[in-house]
């Protein structure tokens, strides 16, 4: 009996082209199970049998720890069985049984896990505690907690405009105290971008809120000619509602734009707007004119919300980065780094650091000095990126001609 042919894979050039065309960077998208992994361990395979690089010379990230265990045991399988293949060849059959015992040594693992290494074994180049340990989620939110409840306390005795212009808006069943926490804690995951946000500065946020309430008593005051029954004269009567509660409120202790601001923002958001009732109203009522008035005045309350928006974001992100320094503060004093100052690190170490190099400067010729230190600082940075990153990165950054010439 002849086993069933099978039909070759639609992708199955892309595949090979994985496997063997080993002088090509590659960036693989397919979905998930789709084999993306089982073509990264015949990639590495094809790598150590064609002697292109060693395994303590690859670097393999994964999303979980789980995922970079098993991606081990598949690699070593496919080693094994490439070892027995006679296709392989003599000189491929010993690459690979060398490669082995490295096995153990090979970069697999999380991104984290790869950073935690490099800084491990350059920890001075990279500023940080040679004996950092890593917050987990919960230590890191316990220490940010922590940052938080003090800015907190200390700004409500003289909160900044953003954070006055913020308690006013209603935050849910969390209150603002909620909203300012998370707000915080999206910002300290921003924080590599510490330059502040830009602000238009031709926004005039009060004199926006004359204008507006202005516009919403005149249409408001037009319900009391409408027909009462009619959903349209009845969104007019909510906004009618409105600006008589803030009149009346004005006429006790003046006008508060913060609040208005909030209400303005709320008042926007309600259903009224929508309302379209009955097709005409009542003998010399314009409802047309008045529908339209409607959609336009809406229109510029929904501009103002989010010109509103866009002034008070970078306000509320310069009165909130105090956090984030006193959040980097606790986890300095405990010595101890979280997820993404793994990455920014790591990051900082392999693109910014400028190697170390050794200054003999002699009286004679100090010059000659410096610039022999500067090209062994140069030569250092170079070799230690090969050494982190593999061989092929290595080789594309580090050439000794070109990196003592010109410093």
């Amino acid at each position: 009996m002849t086993p069933p042919r099978t039909r070759p894979l639609a992708d199955q050039a892309a595949r090979d082209c994985i496997r063997d065309d080993l002088d090509r960077t590659l960036v693989v998208e397919a979905a998930s199970g789709t084999g993306k992994t089982s073509q990264l361990v015949r990639r590495m395979v094809s790598v150590l049998a064609a002697g292109r690089g060693s395994l303590d010379g690859m670097v393999a990230v994964t999303f979980t720890d789980s995922a970079a265990g098993e991606l081990k045991l598949r690699l070593r399988a496919a080693i094994e069985a490439a070892r027995q293949d006679p296709a392989s060849g003599d000189a491929g059959r010993a690459r690979l049984t060398d490669a082995l015992p490295q096995l153990e040594e090979a970069r697999i693992g999380t991104i984290h896990s790869f950073c935690v290494d490099l800084l491990r074994e350059r920890p001075v180049e990279a500023g940080v505690d040679p004996l950092f340990e890593i917050a987990a989620d919960d230590v890191a939110g316990s220490l940010l907690d922590r940052a938080f409840d003090r800015w907190f306390e200390a700004t409500l005795a003289r909160p900044g405009e953003a954070v006055r212009r913020l308690l006013r808006r209603r935050a849910g069943e969390e209150g603002p105290r909620a909203l300012l926490r998370g707000a915080a804690r999206d910002l300290v995951e921003r924080r590599d971008f510490p330059a502040p946000w830009r602000r238009d500065p031709a926004f005039d946020r009060d004199g926006t809120i004359d204008a507006l309430m202005t516009e919403l008593a005149e249409l408001g005051a037009a319900h009391a000619s409408g027909n009462p029954e009619d959903r349209f004269t009845q969104s007019l009567a909510e906004i009618a509602r409105f600006v008589e509660g803030v009149r009346r409120r004005e006429a006790v202790r003046g006008r508060d734009q913060d609040s208005l601001e909030a209400e303005l923002v709320a008042l926007g958001r309600q259903r009224h707007w929508a309302w379209a009732g009955f097709r005409s109203g009542p003998p010399g009522f314009p409802k047309a004119e008045l529908r339209a008035r409607r959609a336009a005045l809406h229109a510029r309350l929904g501009a103002f919300i989010t010109a509103a928006g866009a002034d008070l974001a970078p306000r509320l992100r310069d009165e909130l980065w105090a956090v984030v320094e006193a959040y980097e503060g606790l986890k300095e004093r405990a010595g101890c780094l979280d997820f993404l100052d793994l990455l920014l690190r790591a990051r900082g170490l392999v693109r910014e650091d400028v190697g170390v190099g050794v200054c003999d400067c002699k009286a004679d010729n100090p010059a000659s000095g410096i610039e022999k230190a500067l090209k062994e600082a140069v030569t250092d940075c170079l070799k230690r990126c090969a050494k982190s990153l593999g061989p092929s990165f290595g080789l594309a950054l580090y050439d000794k001609a070109r990196a003592t010439v010109g410093l």
